[in-house]
């Protein structure tokens, strides 16, 4: 029973490289996908080559359906999937195949499977758990001889976690927000962090350099647990690998990737960007649309053209190759994206000689002409639905003016508006007081007063009390928003002082304020807040990241900027930006670059959507093949949509790979929950 534990660090070492040609880089959710149908079904079917039944825990079923389907578990002689918490129907004359969390629960209960006078399943019987199993339920499976007798395989598959896209996971922890920053949170939240962070280094082969934002204690905190952690894995599986390791070995022909790194950023230091609105698509669908995980329910019309409408399911994930596409561009950009593609059918042959009669048709009227098409039958369902989602969300935003609120909050958070102007405060607290009273929702409304107090370091008590009344906030929205001071922002700014800022505006990289910075490169006037996280990405990509800023738990190697593509896309982003001007929202500390930035952009109401340049920045450095080690950077507390394609862009342009993580994917709604709970929890 001690050797199935060990057996994890080799069964991933066969796994983790297995069918890449030279040069390749898989991402995590391919290197789960394989674990997953090579260490479990795989392994249980070499040895057992007969038909089995699957019971998975919730959190197994949510790790396995993130990066396998149905057809490919079914496709390796499973033949049905059972819930462990569920009662079940017993298959004695059939194999089982446990996947599940360490945990008491779980391991209890796949126990009572066994105890009982009527044994559920067969003479074999495989157990994976997700992570590493405690010594004390390990002795518990040990003292039930019934299934002692019928284990075939007991291992560890270090997968506690969800590989949602090819780069980026989470740890699905929505409540560990609160255990973080609440003065009595639950300090085994850490330690289950830690826990996970080990399996995600552990199927990446990675064994990293750990830095961490200095001035932050929780990241200080979990970077010496996670250090702890990784080191005990390390000694108790002598045959795991890891790239810039030893080539020898278990390493032989596969550790010649440089070590990697893992980041850990705190949610603490950038509390804007949650709150933000953000027009790409993955964000916007999730911000304004109702979704249940990756999964959305639309009004779609029916087959038989009876102008009817039925509820359809539509998964939005990996597996969507042309949502894969689209997710991170902009909404206008995706409108025009599908709008051509449905005019490259209509054009094509088969597809102009539905539109004999001439004339322009509208996208419906092609969409239901292309019914008739059967070859085009899967794609123009695909189009039709990103459609449809589209257009979904510019129904809310026009129907909740985003358009001139996004206006203001950029205005707020970069502290220009679109003409390249720096509007006085007084005269942004008006706007905001103005659209407070238009504002139909409590929660948009709270989130219009946190957006303020946040970007400006916290605001005047005439001016709070103002915004307050005109937002008609109850008791709850009060709490929830002087919940912000148990994350360490100032709430209050009495604006005498040019001193008067907290760490939530300030840049994760030293001392610049967030509320100065603008995007040069950004498609559309709308869009010119920049994440504080990209800094951060460029520096670490480019091996100039601060020491003092971001020290290592153990030294780190000595090395030079990566390339002077990445050197030269620094210039500015360190740069100390600490004075604001008294009175107006944030003077730039690059006034005449930031002014001409935002001047191309404006010239009227409709340039706040139009293109700044032809040129797309995400076309660069794209593919599998990447330069260097592995970057992984975790935020925790929860990150944003916005945050994870600057990600995927800044991976792109300067040609290293970043796997992304964070404890939850968090929407502003989601955000603002987090700090009601914060505020009702520390009463």
């Amino acid at each position: 029973m001690s050797s199935a534990r060990k057996r994890s660090g080799t069964r991933s070492a066969k796994s983790s490289d297995k069918k890449l040609t030279a040069g390749e880089h898989p991402g995590l959710r391919q290197l789960v996908q394989r674990r997953i149908l090579d260490d479990v079904f795989q392994n249980a079917g070499e040895k057992h080559p007969g038909w089995k039944v699957l019971i998975v825990d919730e959190p197994a079923m949510k790790v396995i359906s993130a990066a396998v389907g149905m057809y490919d578990i079914m496709e390796r002689k499973v033949t049905i999937v059972e819930n462990l918490d569920k009662k079940r129907a017993p298959f004695p004359d059939m194999a089982a195949i446990y996947v599940l969390e360490p945990n008491a629960d779980s391991v209890s209960k796949l126990i009572a499977d066994f105890s009982g006078e009527k044994i559920l399943y067969g003479d074999a019987v495989f157990v994976y758990f997700l992570g590493r199993l405690s010594d004390s339920l390990l002795d518990q499976i040990k003292n039930c001889r019934k299934l002692l007798k019928r284990i075939k395989g007991l291992v560890e598959i270090n997968v506690d976690f969800l590989a949602k896209e090819e780069r980026a996971f989470t740890l699905d922890m929505s409540d560990a927000f609160t255990s973080f920053y609440l003065r009595n949170g639950k300090k085994s939240v850490e330690a289950k962090v830690a826990d996970r962070l080990v399996t995600v280094c552990a199927t990446l082969n990675e064994y990293p350099h750990i830095r961490y934002k200095q001035t932050s204690a929780l990241g200080t905190k979990i970077a010496n647990i996670f250090h702890r952690k990784m080191d005990e894995f390390v000694a108790q599986n002598p045959n795991w690998w890891y790239h810039g390791g030893s080539t020898k070995g278990s390493g032989a022909g596969k550790a010649k990737r440089d070590r990697g790194v893992l980041l850990l950023v705190d949610r603490a230091d950038d509390c804007l960007t949650p709150l933000m609105h953000d027009f790409t698509y993955q964000s916007m669908i999730h911000d304004l649309l109702k979704m249940d995980g990756d999964r959305i329910t639309y009004q779609a019309e029916t087959s038989d053209d009876s102008g009817e409408t039925e509820a359809k399911d539509v998964l939005l994930d990996e597996r969507d190759k042309l949502w894969v596409e689209i997710r991170g561009k902009h909404i206008a950009a995706v409108i025009e994206t599908l709008s051509n593609r449905i005019r490259e059918i209509m054009s094509s042959s088969t597809g102009s000689s539905l539109n004999r009669g001439g004339g322009n048709m509208s996208l419906s009227q092609m969409a239901s002409a292309l019914k008739a098409l059967p070859e085009y039958k899967e794609v123009m369902s695909k189009l039709s639905q990103h459609m449809h989602l589209s257009h979904e969300c510019m129904d809310v935003f026009r129907r909740e003016n985003l358009l001139d609120l996004s206006e203001l909050e950029q205005t707020l958070a970069t502290g220009k508006d679109d003409e390249g102007r720096s509007p006085k405060m007084p005269d942004m607290i008006d706007q905001v007081d103005d659209f407070l009273i238009r504002i139909k929702s409590a929660k948009d409304r709270l989130r219009l007063i946190l957006i303020t107090t946040i970007s400006q370091g916290g605001l005047r008590s005439q001016d709070r009390r103002r915004l307050m009344g005109s937002a008609e906030l109850s008791r709850k929205d009060i709490r929830t928003l002087n919940s912000l001071e148990l994350l360490g922002l100032n709430i209050f700014n009495s604006s005498s002082s040019a001193e008067a800022k907290n760490k939530l505006v300030s840049m994760l990289t030293g001392d610049r304020l967030a509320a100065n910075d603008i995007d040069d490169e950004a498609e559309y006037a709308a869009s010119r807040y920049v994440p504080a996280l990209k800094p951060v990405l460029e520096q670490l990509c480019s091996n100039d990241l601060s020491i003092e800023d971001f020290p290592s738990v153990m030294p780190m190697p000595d090395m030079g900027p990566s390339s002077s593509v990445a050197s030269s896309s620094r210039g500015g982003t360190s740069r100390s930006a600490r004075n604001k001007g008294s009175g107006s929202v944030g003077s730039s500390a690059r006034p005449s670059a930031a002014a001409s930035s935002v001047r191309k952009k404006a010239g009227g109401a409709s340039s706040k959507w139009s293109k700044s340049s032809n040129e797309d920045p995400r076309s660069a450095g794209s593919g599998t093949k990447f330069s260097g080690g592995r970057n992984i950077v975790f935020m925790l507390g929860g990150i944003t949509y916005a945050e994870i394609r600057q990600v995927r862009e800044v991976s792109q342009k300067m040609g290293r790979e970043i796997i992304v993580g964070s404890t939850d994917f968090i929407t502003a709604s989601d955000f603002i929950d987090d700090l009601t709970v914060l505020g009702q929890d520390d009463e």
